[in-house]
């Protein structure tokens, strides 16, 4: 079950706190989600009306949480100070705020929902390139002649579109977290979705079920076309004639366009002032709203020669990510779109996602849809008749010099951002899930000790960690944070680095770790943890001009919520890896597909970040891995030793 999802959306709401409060002063309410995110009606799937309302955890109980995770990160002092504002907020304001909270949670579908898409994500200013849209790495392929290469892509492009055939007639299953069943909202909202750039705050634009979309964009050589999917009948088209418009679309666009794309990966406020002028022309706004209203973006991608990567995985993973800057595919992107599937003529193939709308697994289902989908699809029919249908359509843009100018600056911004991110994709080869499994105990909590670990062995210290976890058990559910640093994974990590512990010492504390965690982790499934009541209880406060409590700039809060370790498990079919940058400066991102007897991962780290280095933290990492092995396999003889 892909219970554990991408991260990037954590501690995003701390950068922009501050201005809310401002804004709240000057009647301004960013808070207010109505006016930049317009209310999505959803036919829901079944099941969906039964399934519980987000709960609201007893102050008490998240309070005494927060403590116990906290203190691995204080001075004794720091801890005795925290303590005592936690006291003063739990009898006071804090209390307040709950019933205010409690009755904003009767009166809602979901108290959360909507102040989690607007802090996260739409109200987030920093570019969405590295900072916020992951990018899931599919296993490479590799193309012989060009003819391969769109055939492939039009097949992709063919099993994309029978997902959202099957997810509109709710054909796919109800996602389940043991027996019961998961909310299933998100799948509903991956199509034909696309964030918009405004001042402050972004908007969405969600398709209107009543008005079906019929076309999807395909950019190549930084030029977009609008391309019909579907047939008068209402049956998508085939493969076939989805082949043909591929075929017309890159020989309508042998020469490269001018890189409007490349706009979307700028800082938002920067973004939304462009996007402002360039839509005021009406051969451009029709344009733009052809793409942002498209069903998703097929990005046939030419070759990067300037990229260079430790292996093939990064380079694809770069590909996907950020699209190598302005010399590279970066231009040939609208990073806005919900789905961006790319396929590269060099073999890269995936899927870049904006993440607002929903979490990876819809994005992770559908590639595994796809993978199997082209597996059992049967050859193309020769001689299929396409002389009736009609040809792409290109997408005008009228370049101005304010807009052309706009252009250089992003291209430079994003080539800076690609040159200080460092990203390595890898794979731990010594073992996998299946062993860990035999050791008898959860393959993720295990993940995320050798991360602990990892970053201990570097570092001498312990970090903040974050990792997400889905709590689509509720109506409209996201994540909850799993807090993965605890008394226990530093007891841990202390206890496996000290030469003088025994392996017996060793193994206890790693199981201690390991429960820790997994108690954790179920708690945040189940709605229970701290930092989204803890986030809840704050914007209550600045939505009801209340102060705001000074536990919130204690060291105990901001040391806690500055995750240098963001992580997500994003199990997908096959060789694959989702990547994504680090939430803070001097951080690592680090995702993960547990396979059978491997690991992939998609590690990345700031070059600038303040003593990040990730290939150090790969080292410590597979090592980390073989040193817990060792303690684990005392006593346990079922794996043979090559």
């Amino acid at each position: 079950m892909l219970r554990i999802v991408n991260a990037a959306g954590q501690s995003m709401f701390h950068h922009i706190l501050s201005e809310m409060v401002n804004n709240q002063k000057n009647g301004v309410s960013l808070l207010r989600v109505s006016a930049c995110y317009p209310q999505l009606v959803l036919r829901p799937m079944s099941t969906q009306h039964d399934l519980p309302r987000h709960p609201v955890p007893p102050l008490k109980d998240t309070l005494a949480k927060f403590v116990r995770s906290v203190k691995p990160l204080l001075s004794s002092s720091e801890l005795s100070t925290t303590e005592h504002l936690v006291k003063d907020f739990g009898e006071g304001d804090g209390q307040k705020l709950q019933k205010i909270l409690e009755n904003r949670a009767r009166s809602m579908d979901s108290w959360l929902a909507d102040w989690w898409l607007t802090a996260a994500y739409l109200a987030y200013r920093l570019p969405v390139v590295v900072h916020s849209n992951p990018a899931l790495v599919f296993p490479r392929r590799h193309f012989q002649t060009e003819e391969e290469f769109l055939k492939y892509a039009a097949d992709l492009t063919f099993a994309a579109l029978n997902y959202k055939s099957d997810i509109d007639n709710d054909k796919i299953p109800i996602d389940k977290m043991g027996k019961e069943p998961m909310d299933m909202t998100q799948y509903k909202r991956i199509y034909g979705t696309c964030r918009i750039p405004a001042p402050k705050c972004d908007k969405m634009h969600f398709s209107d079920p009543s008005r079906p979309v019929q076309h999807i964009v395909v950019a190549h050589n930084n030029l977009f076309f609008k391309i019909c999917v579907y047939e008068s009948s209402g049956e998508i088209i085939s493969p076939g004639k989805l082949l043909m418009q591929l075929k017309a679309v890159v020989n309508a666009s042998q020469k490269p366009g001018e890189a409007v794309g490349i706009l979307t990966s700028e800082h938002r406020d920067t973004w939304a002032r462009v996007y402002s002028d360039l839509v005021k022309d009406e051969v451009n706004r029709r344009s733009v709203e052809a793409i942002q209203t498209s069903l998703f973006l097929l990005c046939l991608d030419g070759p990067a020669s300037h990229l260079s990567a430790p292996n093939v995985a990064t380079l694809a993973a770069l590909k996907i990510v950020h699209g190598g800057g302005s010399k590279g595919s970066s231009g040939n992107r609208w990073f806005d779109k919900t789905i961006e599937i790319v396929v590269g003529r060099e073999g890269e193939v995936g899927i870049t996602v904006e993440h607002s709308p929903a979490e990876a697994v819809p994005v992770a289902m559908l590639m595994n849809y796809c993978l199997d989908f082209l597996e059992k699809m049967p050859k193309s029919k020769s001689g299929e008749n396409t002389a009736a249908f009609p040809e792409p359509e290109k997408l005008q843009f009228n370049i101005s010099s304010d807009i052309k100018n706009a252009i250089e600056v992003a291209e430079h911004n994003l080539d800076n951002l690609v040159e200080d991110t460092d990203f390595l994709s890898c794979t731990y080869s010594g073992y996998g899930k299946n062993l860990i499994k035999e050791f008898k105990v959860s393959p993720d909590s295990y993940i995320q000790m050798a991360l602990q670990l990892a970053y201990y062995r570097l570092h001498n210290e312990p970090a903040a960690h974050y990792e997400s976890a889905g709590t689509r058990l509720f109506y409209l559910g996201r994540t909850e944070t799993i807090r993965s640093c605890s008394i226990e994974s530093v007891h841990f990590a202390k206890t496996m680095l000290d030469s003088k512990s025994s392996n017996e010492d060793k193994k206890q504390a790693l199981l201690a770790a390991v429960k820790s965690h997994k108690d954790y982790a179920t708690q945040a499934a189940l709605g229970l943890g701290v930092d989204r009541h803890l986030l809840g209880l704050k914007l209550a406060a600045i939505e009801n001009g209340m102060q705001i409590h000074p536990l919130y700039r204690d060291p105990s809060y901001v040391r806690s919520t500055h995750f240098k370790i963001t992580s997500s498990q994003v199990a997908g079919k096959g060789n694959s890896v989702m990547c994504y940058g680090p939430v803070v400066p001097d951080g690592y991102a680090t995702c993960y597909n547990p396979l059978g007897n491997t690991i992939n991962f998609g590690l990345a780290a700031f070059k600038s970040g303040h003593g990040t280095d990730v290939k150090a933290f790969h080292d410590a990492l597979m090592v980390s891995f073989d040193d817990m092995e060792k303690v684990m396999a005392v006593g346990h003889q079922t794996r043979a030793k090559l």
